[in-house]
């Protein structure tokens, strides 16, 4: 097999993840701007009840059972099983300076004191919502119907119950109430679990960012990495590419891989020819900022510990923001809220941003566009820009499927396909 020069843009999870399969049968250098890797999964060090945590401020959990690339490797980098930490995944929904609470998900099928929302139309439509969504899924249904058309759909939608269904995703997506809407139906639904299930998710012991960490170590000698010098401009360069990164050196490379926001991949593409079709599909793609703080106080939870939840929606007018409890997985009082519309907490530890990408049918339709790899393909899109669900299992799935474009007798590709066959 001839080695192929790959240019990676962006070390999150999905650059990284591409890096980490590549790493044995190609020269990799990887671009990130930012002067650490991990994208979106960030963690905190910082102490509570006398020890020790780490806590996430960006990707805060995994739901291992529907993530089996993630699991595969996080073993496969030195994650130890013990630190994989399952927990419920509970829900409560709250209107700011109301009680009691609009609606409160099981926690536990053995807690007789929870008052849990055991019924009435809120419930009654997330259970439509989540039955259409598996229904959606299992028809490889089109993500073009927003879920706005599918509410008006629905005859005898009582006032006020259209909002509360819209709280979580418009927490998620950092948009209001009424932008909820115009998003996919199929995207939002993708998000959502069945009012009478207890979901499970899981949290790393030591942090998302310990993952990056492994990742980073277990790329070989060949991937070169370069934090604090973004990927400014791709210029082609007879059958490949010079890319031209934040300090003016220009890198010789075979195929590049962007692993890119939308808005800064659409950025180093205005040069090349040939990438229209693709910068029309970046350019749909829309973004809104989210903050996140972490913090000791109560602040965003409800008034009655009984309530408490592992996440917790506050709706204020059309805005819905969302406060985690750290009680739940790793048993301590620690909380990272969203602080973008709403005063700051008053034992505030750690602050970061992010930004959360807005699934529309047209966002949806964008990335099926940039997720399309044909044959002797050698400028490639992966993470966000190709998954209409933002999860770790999606963008290591978008990573899996350009290296197996460049790649496809990788041995670290070969034995993750392997044990994915194999169960």
């Amino acid at each position: 097999m001839t080695a192929v020069r790959v240019g990676i843009a962006g070390g999150g999870i999905a650059g990284l993840t591409l890096a980490w399969l590549l790493g044995e049968s190609h020269e990799v250098l990887l671009l990130e701007e930012r002067p650490r890797l991990g994208g979106n999964a960030e963690s905190v060090r910082t102490t509570a009840g006398g020890r020790t945590c780490v806590i996430d401020l960006g990707v805060r959990e995994t739901p291992v059972e529907v993530s089996p690339v993630w699991r595969h490797v996080a073993a496969s980098v030195g994650i130890p099983a013990e630190d994989l930490v399952g927990t419920t995944s509970s829900r409560t929904v709250l209107r700011e300076h109301e009680q009691p609470a609009l609606w409160v998900s099981a926690a536990d099928p053995t807690d007789m004191t929870r008052p849990v929302t055991p019924d009435g139309p809120v419930y009654r439509t997330m259970a439509r919502l989540a039955e259409a969504s598996v229904q959606w899924e299992a028809e490889e249904a089109p993500w073009d119907l927003t879920l706005g058309e599918v509410f008006d759909t629905w005859p005898h939608l009582p006032a006020g119950v259209e909002q509360l269904v819209c709280a979580l995703p418009a927490s998620l997506h950092g948009c209001t109430l009424d932008e909820v809407r115009d998003l996919s139906a199929r995207a939002v639904g993708a998000t959502l679990t069945a009012p009478g299930e207890v979901p499970r998710t899981t949290y790393l012991r030591s942090g998302a960012a310990s993952l990056i960490r492994g990742l980073a170590a277990g790329c070989s000698r060949a991937v070169r990495m370069r934090l604090g010098i973004g990927l400014q401009e791709v210029r082609r360069a007879g059958t490949g590419f010079h890319l031209v990164d934040g300090a003016g050196a220009t890198h010789p490379v075979d195929a590049v891989a962007l692993a890119l926001p939308a808005d800064r991949a659409l950025a180093v593409l205005s040069g090349p020819a040939g990438t229209s079709a693709w910068q029309a599909a970046l350019d749909c793609i829309a973004y809104r900022e989210v903050t996140y703080a972490l913090h000791r106080d109560p602040y965003g939870m409800p008034e009655d510990r009984r309530l408490w939840s592992a996440g917790n929606t506050t709706v204020d007018g059309n805005r819905s923001q969302t406060t985690t409890w750290y009680g739940p997985s790793l048993g301590i009082d620690l909380f990272v809220s969203q602080v973008d519309h709403r005063s700051a907490p008053r034992e505030e530890l750690a602050r970061s941003s992010f930004r959360a990408t807005l699934p529309t049918p047209a966002a949806c339709r964008a990335r099926r566009r940039l997720g399309e790899i044909e044959a002797g393909q050698r400028l490639l899109f992966l993470g966000h820009c190709t998954t209409p669900v933002e999860t770790q299992e999606a963008a290591m799935r978008s990573a899996m499927a350009v290296a197996h474009h460049l790649a496809p007798h990788s041995a670290r590709l070969r034995r993750l396909q392997n044990h994915l066959e194999g169960g």
